[in-house]
């Protein structure tokens, strides 16, 4: 028996066009994926910096319970001369605050992360990181970057360094603990969860963002920002945390050596001498300055390209 078809015309229902697929334009246009992580928005990172600054209590406080006393307020702030005594106790209390308060903040981090749906990327690794050249540009990109800035650096009143003691555990709070903690931090977790959400640029802005506002102080922090753009250019050039931790140590190493040498408050107009050598030597630094921000900006663009239909 020949089948008939029972379908009314009540019953057909109207066919979307092929082009009007969800997530295509009527244009035909190819579907751009939508954010699929939830994390970092800016109250993210808001919220982060505000629990920075709680768990500075909380070191404070593992401090006083792993039998540490607290130092000195003159001490801190430069207003005496410590004997050398204090330097290796203000040393080692530095050294377990900030380990106790930086390790807390990474997990943390990582745990409020995965709570909103945050990319689970955190650290890049490549051997183009250990690259000689490579690291020799970011510490003249450096070097030129912190000359350009310290007319604006000079306006604002420094910090004391005696916070950071001396001696051995003074040189791993700033040469080994901070680069290896911070990068891990800012360039890892924070850059590739922004890069994940929001792209390249976003990623780069806000993680330096993010690094300068932990400094705290207003005239470190601005010095920070410049350094953070740096590092997360490089990062990004090199795929590799490598090549940033070893720059972040070397620039602190060489920053801990002018204080063990009596001139961490001094400037480079004030080291040169000569105010003609001084105009030189900024002018040189300018143009290296501008030269590096025309590579970042290259390649951003580059990279943003590369990212722009990749779906993280």
């Amino acid at each position: 028996m020949a089948h008939t078809d029972s379908t009314t015309p009540s019953d057909v229902r109207p066919q979307a066009p092929v082009g009007d697929t969800p997530g295509t334009s009527d244009r035909g246009q190819t579907p751009q994926p939508a954010h699929k992580y939830r994390f970092p928005t800016l109250i993210d990172l808001l919220a982060l910096v505000g629990i920075w600054y709680l768990l500075q209590f909380v070191g404070l406080l593992a401090a006083r319970l792993a039998g540490f006393d607290f130092p000195d307020w003159d001490l801190l702030r430069g207003n005496v001369a410590p004997t050398p005594e204090q330097q290796d106790a203000l040393a080692r209390f530095t050294a377990f605050t900030y380990l106790v308060t930086m390790g807390l903040m990474i997990l943390f981090t990582l745990f409020y992360r995965r709570l909103r749906h945050g990319t689970r990327k955190t650290l890049r690794f490549s051997a183009r990181g250990l690259n000689p050249v490579l690291l020799l540009w970011g510490l003249v990109m450096m070097l030129a970057a912190g000359i350009v800035i310290e007319p604006v650096v000079e306006l604002l009143p420094m910090p004391s360094s005696a916070v950071y003691g001396r001696g051995f555990w003074a040189i791993i709070t700033l040469v080994v603990m901070a680069p290896l903690l911070e990068e891990f931090l800012c360039r890892g977790i924070i850059l590739e969860s922004v890069r994940a959400k929001y792209g390249v640029v976003a990623a780069l802005f806000l993680s330096s963002a993010f690094f300068a506002v932990l400094h705290g102080h207003p005239a470190l922090a601005v010095n920070a920002f410049v350094m953070g753009l740096i590092l997360g250019f490089i990062y990004i050039e090199t795929n590799s945390i490598f090549s940033v931790v070893l720059l972040h140590a070397m620039n602190n190493g060489a920053a801990f050596l002018l204080i063990m040498v009596g001139l961490d408050g001094a400037t480079i107009r004030s080291v040169i001498g000569s105010d003609t050598l001084y105009t030189i030597v900024y002018v040189v630094a300018l143009v290296l300055f501008a030269a590096s921000g025309y590579m970042i900006y290259r390649l951003l663009a580059r990279v943003k390209k590369l990212d722009k239909n990749t779906i993280r």
